[in-house]
């Protein structure tokens, strides 16, 4: 609570969106889109703008492993090195902002199973699902560290499909980047997020 009232007017949220479901080669499709929501300028971000960054697919999957969960993640983009929202953050670091977001919480609340650090592994992909952009094995504790330095934003409904086929809503906080020196910090953080062949 601190952190948020100390944060400096420059603001950038990083904020999750709906759209339609739509059916594709056999799984549920959503294509949820980000939003930058700025109170000032900041040099990672166009002042008064919203930008869209669709995603087409979000899906869950559980594991015998109690300590493992799995998840899809895949956007359209064939080139995910460009500008997310004409500053330094690329839509990369824009996708990996929602892995983390997404992994605290659909699992990482508690970060432990038993005495085991519990892992979300993730499959992105990009171009449609043509480009593997690997697999990203999250660790429970890196997530909930990048929670508590960030902050989350305001809850936003989305639907992901779970293992049993059905779709269901939830209300998801993304994380709450503001501010240059929190986007230039969360640009290395993302640097440490290695994916896996």
């Amino acid at each position: 609570m601190l952190k948020k009232i100390a944060k400096t007017i420059t603001s950038v949220t990083i904020a999750f969106g709906i759209a339609p479901l739509t059916s594709a080669i056999g799984f549920w499709t959503i294509s949820p889109d980000i939003a930058l929501a700025s109170v000032a300028q900041a040099k990672n971000a166009k002042s008064n703008s919203t930008t869209t960054i669709p995603i087409n697919t979000i899906r869950l999957e559980d594991t015998l492993d109690a300590s493992v969960r799995l998840g899809y993640f895949e956007v359209p983009d064939r080139n995910t090195t460009v500008s997310a929202f004409g500053g330094q953050m690329r839509r990369y670091d824009v996708h990996v902002a929602r892995l983390i977001a997404l992994s605290h919480h659909f699992f990482c609340t508690q970060p432990y199973s038993g005495e085991i650090e519990k892992v979300m592994e993730w499959e992105y992909r990009a171009n449609n699902g043509r480009t593997n952009m690997g697999n990203f094995a999250l660790g429970c504790l890196q997530v909930e560290q990048a929670v508590t330095t960030y902050g989350l934003g305001k809850v936003v409904p989305m639907k992901v499909q779970l293992q049993n086929g059905s779709t269901k809503v939830f209300n998801v906080r993304p994380l709450d980047i503001q501010g240059d020196s929190e986007t230039d910090s969360f640009l290395k953080f993302v640097q440490t997020i290695k994916p896996q062949s």
